[in-house]
This record gives C-alpha cells, sequence and structure tokens, in this order.
C-alpha cells in the first residue's frame, strides 16, 4: 500500500503552500502518527512521532471525516493528551487522507491566535471544502508517485528482460534519439557497453522478407543490413517513442530450414583408424584455418558433408552459420532463388514477402554445395562472378548484396570428367577445387567397420532403449566381405536394422543381415565374372596380359551393370575401385567415359 512518506517532500511544499494560503499553520500526519511536514511552531518538529500526544489525529483517523476543534484542551478528545496543559493551540480544523477504505493521513490547518480563530470559524464554509480538496489533492499527488513508480520497477523489468531477449532491441525517443538499447543490440552493431551512441541511423530498404522488414543501420559510418520490425509506442511518451527490434542474419540461420542442420560436426564425428581416414582428419585439421574453398569428392554415402562439418566446426568461423544446399535436390528453375534469394514478386508464384537465399544466410559462415556436379551451367556462369566478387543481387533486385562465406563443394562424381564432357564449366571447376579432398569409400578403408559398427550399434541401442547388441566372429567377417556399394550411409542403415531385429542372447549372426546384403556381395561377383568364365584362361587356354584382364574385367562390368551413371557406380563397387578410377581406366582403354 502506498504510503504518505513516499512523498514526504510534496507534502511539506503542500504544507508551506496551504499555510501561506491559509494565513495559519499546518500539519500533515502520516498513518503512523509521523509529522511529514508541519510550518509556523511545527516546522523544526517535522518527523517527530506523535503517539502520545496526537490524540487529535487518532480520532479523526477513527472517525474518518473532517473535525472541527473549537475548543482544544477543553474537549473530550483532548482529556488524554499529555500535553494538554502546556498547548498553545485555539483552534484546529483536521481532515483525513482517504484511498477508498484506507486511511493514510491527516492534514490540519491549526490557529495559535484568538484572531486566527475567529477568521477560521468565520469562513468555516470555505476552509472545511478548501481543507479537503487539499487532501483529495495530495492524494492524487500519492497516487501519480504509486503510478510513476509502478511504471519505473515495470521498466527496470522489462529491461532486464530485454537484457536478456535474443532479438536487438532500441528504443528510440520523440526527438529520435536512443533512450535505451539492450545488450544483443549492442553486441551486433559493435557498441561499448556504456553510454548511448550519438550516431545511429536506421533506414527501410523497402524490401520485406516474411513478417521481417530490411534495413540498413549505420553505426559511427559503418553500415550493415538487419532484418526488423519498426513499431510505434502506444501512447507515445518522450523518452519512449519507438521501438525497433532486430536480428543479425546469421542469427536468423537457427529458425531456417536447411538440410542437414541437426547432422553431428566436429572431427570427432568422423569415424574410422583406418590410414585413409587419419590422413583425411590431419588435412582437415590443417585446412581449417584457411578461407580458401574446399572441394569434397567422393561416392555418395561416404560422409561428405560430415567432412564439411568437421571443417567448418575446427575453423575460426565455427559459431557462425553452416548453410547446406544439395544442387541435386532442387528444380533448376528453383536452384537461383535458393542460393541467392529475391524480392517479393520477383517471379510468378513468389512469394509477395519476398526470401532471403542461401548466400545471405551463410554470411560470415560457410555454404555447402552439395552434388555441385547437377547445376547448370547457366547458373555456374552466376556462381563464378559470386566468388569472384563475393557480392550479388537477389533475383528482382537491383541492390547489390556483400558476403564474407567460405565455400565448401562436394561432388559424387569426377568434376574433371564432367569439364571434359562439357557439362561442368572448367573456369569454375579450378575456382572450387582450390584445396582437393577426397572422401574414400568404405571398401577402400576396412579397418574402419568395426569402428564403424560400434558406432552406430551405441547410437541405435541409445535412442531405441535397447541392449546393446555384439557381433559374432562370423558376423564381422561377413561386414568385412561386403563390398558396400552404399558405403557408411548403407552400413549405418544395416546397423540400425540389427538392433531392432537383434535376438534375445544379444549376438549379431551373418543370417540376420538383411537380404539384399547377404546376397549382395554373390550376385555382383557373378554379374562380372561367373562361375569357371577364366577357367580356359587358366587351365590351357592362351594366357592373357593382365592389363588386357583387367580391359576385359571394365568392359564386362560396365555391359552388365549398365553404360549410365548409375550402372557405373555399380560396376566399380563390383570392382572393388573408385568411379573415378573406372572413368581412368575407361579412357585408357579408349572407350567412351
Amino acid at each position: 500500500m502506498p504510503a504518505l512518506r513516499d512523498i514526504q517532500e510534496t507534502a511539506r511544499d503542500y504544507a508551506r503552500l496551504i499555510a501561506g494560503v491559509t494565513g495559519v499553520d499546518v500539519e500533515i500526519v502520516d498513518a503512523g502518527l509521523v509529522r511529514l511536514a508541519g510550518t509556523g511552531l511545527y516546522a523544526a518538529e517535522t518527523g517527530k512521532c506523535l503517539r502520545e500526544e496526537g490524540e487529535i489525529c487518532r480520532h479523526v483517523m477513527r472517525i474518518r471525516r473532517t473535525f472541527l476543534l473549537e475548543t482544544p484542551r477543553e474537549h473530550f478528545v483532548c482529556t488524554r493528551c499529555p500535553g494538554r496543559d502546556l498547548c498553545r493551540e485555539t483552534l484546529s480544523l483536521s481532515t483525513p487522507i482517504l484511498d477508498g477504505e484506507n486511511v493514510l493521513g491527516v492534514i490540519a490547518l491549526i490557529c495559535f491566535t484568538e484572531e486566527d480563530r475567529a477568521r477560521v470559524l468565520q469562513a468555516r464554509d470555505v476552509y472545511v471544502p478548501f481543507i479537503e480538496q487539499c487532501a483529495d489533492f495530495i492524494l492524487h499527488k500519492l497516487r501519480d508517485h504509486e503510478s510513476l513508480r509502478r511504471a519505473r520497477a515495470f521498466m527496470d523489468i522489462m529491461l532486464r528482460v530485454l537484457d536478456v531477449n535474443s532479438r536487438g532491441i532500441i528504443l528510440f525517443n520523440a526527438k529520435g534519439g536512443i533512450s535505451y538499447l539492450n545488450d544483443v543490440a549492442r553486441r551486433d552493431l559493435g557498441l561499448a557497453q556504456e553510454g548511448l551512441p550519438a550516431d545511429v541511423r536506421v533506414r527501410r530498404t523497402g524490401e520485406r522478407f516474411s513478417d521481417q522488414e530490411e534495413f540498413v543501420v549505420s553505426v559511427q559510418g559503418r553500415k550493415q543490413t538487419l532484418m526488423g520490425q519498426m513499431v510505434p509506442l502506444s501512447p507515445p511518451d518522450s523518452h519512449f517513442a519507438t521501438a525497433f527490434t532486430f536480428e543479425s542474419l546469421p542469427r536468423m540461420v537457427g529458425r531456417v530450414s536447411s538440410f542437414g542442420e541437426d547432422a553431428l560436426s566436429g572431427i570427432g564425428s568422423l569415424v574410422g583408424r583406418s590410414p585413409a581416414m587419419l590422413k583425411l582428419k590431419e588435412d582437415i585439421r590443417r585446412l581449417a584455418g584457411s578461407g580458401s574453398t574446399v572441394l569434397i569428392s567422393g561416392e555418395s554415402g561416404t560422409g561428405k558433408e560430415l567432412v564439411a562439418r568437421a571443417i567448418h566446426a575446427a575453423s575460426e568461423r565455427r559459431d557462425r552459420p553452416f548453410i547446406g544446399i544439395n544442387c541435386g535436390a532442387i528444380p533448376d528453375a528453383l536452384l537461383e532463388s535458393e542460393l541467392f534469394g529475391y524480392a517479393g514478386g520477383a517471379f510468378t508464384g513468389a512469394s509477395a514477402r519476398g526470401r532471403i537465399g542461401k548466400f545471405e544466410l551463410a554470411h560470415r559462415g560457410v555454404l555447402f554445395l552439395d552434388e555441385i556436379g547437377t547445376m547448370p551451367l547457366s547458373l555456374q556462369v552466376k556462381l563464378l562472378r559470386v566468388l569472384q566478387e563475393r557480392a550479388f543481387t537477389r533475383l528482382g533486385s537491383n541492390r547489390l548484396i556483400e558476403v564474407d562465406i567460405r565455400i565448401i563443394a562436394a561432388a559424387n562424381e569426377d568434376l574433371a570428367e564432367a569439364v571434359r564432357q562439357g557439362r561442368f564449366r572448367e573456369d569454375l571447376f579450378y575456382r572450387l577445387n582450390v584445396i582437393p579432398l577426397h572422401v574414400p569409400p568404405l571398401r577402400e578403408r576396412r579397418d574402419d567397420i568395426g569402428p564403424l559398427a560400434e558406432h552406430f550399434l551405441a547410437r541405435y541401442s541409445a535412442r531405441f532403449g535397447k541392449p546393446r547388441p555384439t557381433l559374432s566372429p562370423g558376423m564381422e567377417a561377413a561386414l568385412g566381405a561386403h563390398v558396400w556399394p552404399g558405403n557408411v550411409r548403407e552400413f549405418e542403415n544395416v546397423m540400425e536394422y540389427l538392433v531392432n531385429m537383434a535376438p534375445a542372447d544379444g549376438v549379431l549372426r551373418p543370417d540376420m543381415l538383411p537380404p539384399s546384403v547377404r546376397g549382395a556381395s554373390a550376385a555382383f561377383a557373378e554379374k562380372i565374372v561367373p562361375p569357371h568364365a577364366l577357367d580356359h584362361a587358366l587351365e590351357g587356354g592362351p594366357l592373357l596380359p593382365l592389363r588386357e584382364l583387367e580391359r576385359r574385367a571394365i568392359l564386362e562390368a560396365v555391359r552388365r551393370c549398365g553404360d549410365d551413371t548409375p550402372g557405373k557406380k555399380a560396376a566399380a563397387a563390383a570392382l572393388g575401385i573408385g568411379v573415378a578410377t573406372l572413368y581412368r581406366k575407361l579412357k585408357e582403354y579408349g572407350e567412351k567415359g
């Protein structure tokens, strides 16, 4: 409950004002019978507790109405006052200060001379409503003070909330100056933690994305683009007129869907102890600190995205966004808008609110372009220009946007061969192939099968709440013998299958493998070299050079598996060689790759 002591200085001002108007002394006492204000003889006794001699004030609080005491010392109210015989008062006119049912105090006019007494009695019809109105004034002042106190308390709480908000917030006053900005705004705008900056300008660009507007914010000569909202405060006051809430593009990444965003990252996510994997991890450590473009090659399912994320996690950009896009999973007509974004209404079917592209979202971070070999030639030209200039424009807009990003591309085909066939631009290939990394297929790093099995069995057992199974010696041999055309992705799926199908004793045996895996190796082998096919060459037939045997095996594999890209991948897997090696061998033998 508010108390009069909260506005003691105001009470003193009112007491002096009332005394000056009425020509008599005034005192104001709170509900605890403490004199908060006084004039004349009582001016020096401000702060005194009147619990013993404050009978008149106590009586007024009890009856809750105006009380005129014409005969001090003689009235029954004064009979218990210890200062009764020494009292010099000749009249008192007192009224309670009421806030609904609560008595907050008393205000009294006090006469010390007969002349003043006579004047007040003669004009009592004027003085009574006057003192009651003064009590109302004091009450309203107290209410205003309490409202202001609550508003300030609320503002303090609100500012504390704003300080822990994930968005930047700036409050502008009616003149456009800054009244407040939270810690996020200071950090994003590069401002000191203390004081209010004098030179911050916010300008709309006129473009919208989703429910956000685009702004260019200039801070002490530095400009940056932010997404946010400018909200007029209602009702505005001189101190807080407008609120600007914003979000930097890197923070928006957490709310924007990008493929693979839940994948594990870091070099520790690359499971394996084979020489090839150990070398790959060491290469990642060496190149992570660079900003150069990386081209990751490897068959489908080898974990190229994990390698890209490991590079990002080991680099200085680890706290910045990692944005991935699978170029082969998006129709050619939409890929450009996915990469570069578009302004509202840029093309038929485009959202009126526009959209931010992957390049802009990846600002100061890493953009991962998977299956880069599937990108249409027309878009390769624009990508090359962006890599050279580090700037681009959205579709439907002519505003140049500068970006600071590291490009990591990945391909599961031989891009050099794609260049020779005219399916990929040579200049773009060299721009991407600054640091080449190759992720070997699983069949070329069989030492990793054991660690991978333990890793995935542990993961899916924990995920499904099942006991962790173990591999029998026969199962270990069967897993090692399989060629794994789908690489680690296929291997992971098989481990998930085995966790679900594990027997009661928890021991996994070869006959528990999925049918597709149990017969796959034999099917590949028979597809390439049927039983007894080489008997004539080894038992009395003409001996052939190894190169010729290799040529015949490769051509037969391509003939049986298919001459298209999936067929060549299957042929390479069956032969136990990489796709790039297969293309190179076909070229050596004068065959079309």
